[in-house]
């Protein structure tokens, strides 16, 4: 049986014309925009669908099987939003269109102007989502709930009793201003967490993931209107959608966050703080100096994709207490009229954290990728299956090696599946690698080390070590530590396993894992590979083994500058090395990263590396590459 087909909820909302004024949407434009999405409903395009608003905006709430990001589903909401502009031009609306900031549709909404909140997910027996949507503020908005709803155990009792949520939640938190984000984790990162989103202004939350198996939780959208447009043109409105229950928190812990009215930007022209104040959807008519921000609650129960509802969640009389409390907030900020804080500073948009703690955060931050390097390489290098290059953002090798890794880990965590056998090499990088896996993400893995060469330093970075640290990581693992003989050869190591017809088993199935993980060895600096064995058996520097034509190895095999192994040489040093190299061998990885279905992933970055990496490219030894952007850009330089 096949893998359960995954639903996607689509809530795309826009400003296209406020009846009088920017306090309510009118009759009419919320019946032209229902009969839109009663019509694709009817001819299949979409599973549902209901129009909502809040104020001023029109939200279209959609399911369907078409995924996130769908070019189809975006290109229907934005001829829905143009159909609309068109009606409030006739209807002399104000601000008809203003938040359709393109002239043509470009494939996606996204950076057009619309909000867009979408997640994709395998419907559950029972499925309780919470739509809000809010005028009169800003996406920043969310994140005092947000991290109620997910981080705050006084907010949500099943963080601290509720097994399936104790592990907690993973945050991915957007820089709206230099296009940067992170994940961090709940409850470990939480002060990493609050450094960031206490600056509602520039850092949102975006995806909220369940830790224990990476389902999504909530999404909210991001887009901010300003930044869009590159200059002022009002408010953002944003909308969030919440799973509720059985593994996620209750619907009463995603609302009572709510029932303090939060301070947030937007109010008057978006330039002023004031409370959010819950509202029932008759009373989401921000009107008191066009405010103050309002949002509404609107719950759904999915059954096969069909929104069944909504229910006004906020119209219960329990929040009365939080509507009067916004009311008073409301006065006490009014009273300050154009002075801060009730208007926003002048600076907001030149916020920064001090530097010390974001160098903390640093590590966490999910790194951007180089899609133009990639393709270059890709070119220069067809023999590619894939190609992942990450830019780091600094040059010092221990920082590369670690957002390197980091991609590596999430790269595994995406090919690998149920059962697979994954082989690991050794080295820094893959330390780091396996140390960025999410625990049990992964399941009924069997483990591998691809190399046995007996080396006595660093012994913590060989790849048993390596098999042993990931093993931790899955409880339903299973994991081959081999021993590690002192020999001569490879074919005498051999010899001494046949006494043990078991072991002997397990080590010729190295050879037919799934995923091979590799690192690449640089000839400076201390590392546990060749270079490591050349100095323990022989007294080898890094000059000597450079004098010799190596520039650089692959699992334990030494390689030239055309990405040779240098095996059958005439230096009788190498010759007697390379014999004490137990393992996956330089050719038997060309041999296997040309067959189809086979996984070989190279991890490696910095300048250091660059030669090395060029050479064991050259040697064709793997079928994936993730590297960082200056070895990418040095490739590109040099090889093109």
């Amino acid at each position: 049986m096949g893998p359960e087909k995954k639903l996607t909820l689509s809530v795309i909302k826009a400003d296209v014309g406020g009846w009088v004024g920017h306090c309510a949407t009118h009759p009419e434009m919320l019946a032209r925009a229902q009969e839109h999405l009663h019509k694709a409903v009817e001819r299949g395009f979409l599973i549902d669908a209901q129009a909502l608003n809040v104020g001023d905006d029109i939200e279209l709430i959609m399911t369907h099987n078409r995924g996130e990001d769908n070019s189809e589903i975006h290109q229907f909401a934005w001829d829905t939003f143009l159909d609309l502009t068109e009606l409030a031009k006739r209807l002399k609306l104000y601000g008809a269109g203003q938040d359709m900031l393109a002239d043509a549709f470009s494939g996606n909404v996204k950076g057009m102007g619309p909000g867009v909140a979408e997640m994709s997910f395998v419907e559950r027996k029972s499925e309780p989502i919470v739509i809000f949507m809010a005028d009169k503020t800003s996406p920043g908005a969310w994140n005092l709930p947000l991290f109620k709803i997910f981080g705050d155990p006084f907010n949500t009792a099943g963080l601290v009793i509720d097994p399936s949520m104790h592990r907690g939640f993973r945050f991915r938190v957007l820089d709206v201003f230099e296009e940067k984000e992170w994940f961090l984790s709940c409850p470990e990162d939480m002060y990493d967490l609050l450094v960031l989103i206490g600056a509602s202004g520039r850092y949102v939350i975006e995806n909220i993931y369940r830790k224990k198996d990476n389902e999504v939780a909530a999404v909210a959208s991001s887009q901010k209107l300003g930044l869009i447009a590159g200059r002022y043109v009002g408010k953002d409105d944003p909308v969030l959608a919440v799973r509720c229950q059985s593994g996620f928190p209750a619907v009463g812990e995603v609302l009572e966050p709510f029932a303090f009215p939060h301070l947030v930007e937007g109010w008057m022209r978006g330039s002023h703080h004031g409370p959010l104040m819950p509202v029932s959807f008759a009373d989401a008519r921000p009107i008191r100096f066009d405010g103050p921000p309002r949002v509404i609650a609107a719950g759904f129960q999915l059954c096969e994709g069909k929104l069944i509802g909504p229910v006004d969640l906020f119209s219960d009389v329990a929040f009365d207490e939080a509507r009067k409390e916004a009311n008073r907030m409301a006065t006490y900020m009014r009273r300050h009229g154009p002075f801060e804080p009730h208007r926003l500073g002048l600076h907001e948009m030149e916020y920064t954290t001090l530097p010390q703690v974001m160098a903390f955060i640093f590590e966490k931050s999910a790194i951007p990728r180089r899609s133009d390097l990639e393709d270059e390489l890709q070119k220069l290098f067809p023999h590619l299956r894939e190609l992942r290059v990450v830019d780091p953002g600094i040059k010092d090798l221990g920082a590369i090696q670690k957002t390197v890794a980091r991609e590596g880990a999430h790269y595994v965590e995406e090919i690998a599946w149920p059962g697979a056998k994954i082989g690991l090499s050794g080295g820094k990088t893959l330390y780091f690698l396996v140390t960025y896996l999410e625990p049990e993400r992964l399941s009924g893995i069997h483990i591998y080390p691809l190399t046995l060469t007996p080396i006595l330093t660093m012994p913590g970075l060989t790849a048993n070590a390596m098999v042993g640290m990931m093993s931790t990581k899955y409880p339903d693992a299973t994991a081959y530590n081999l021993p590690t003989i002192p020999v001569t050869s490879r074919e005498e190591y051999e010899k001494r396993m046949a006494a043990n017809p078991e072991m002997l088993k397990i080590y010729k199935d190295i050879w037919d894992v799934d995923i091979m993980v590799l690192g690449i060895g640089y000839l400076t600096g201390p590392l546990p590979g060749f270079r490591a064995l050349a100095q323990q058996e022989m007294g080898l520097t890094a000059e000597d083994l450079a004098a010799k034509g190596v520039v650089g190895e692959i699992n334990h095999t030494p390689i030239n500058a055309e990405g040779e192994p240098m095996l059958d040489t005439e230096d009788k040093d190498l010759a007697a090395l390379t014999r004490r190299v137990i393992g996956v061998g330089a050719l038997e990885l060309r041999e296997r990263a040309a067959q189809e279905g086979k996984y070989v992933v190279a991890v490696a970055g910095g300048l250091e590396k660059i030669e090395a990496i060029r050479a064991a490219l050259k040697g064709r030894y793997f079928n994936v590459l993730i590297t960082d952007a200056y070895v990418a850009e040095a490739l590109v330089r040099k090889t093109g």
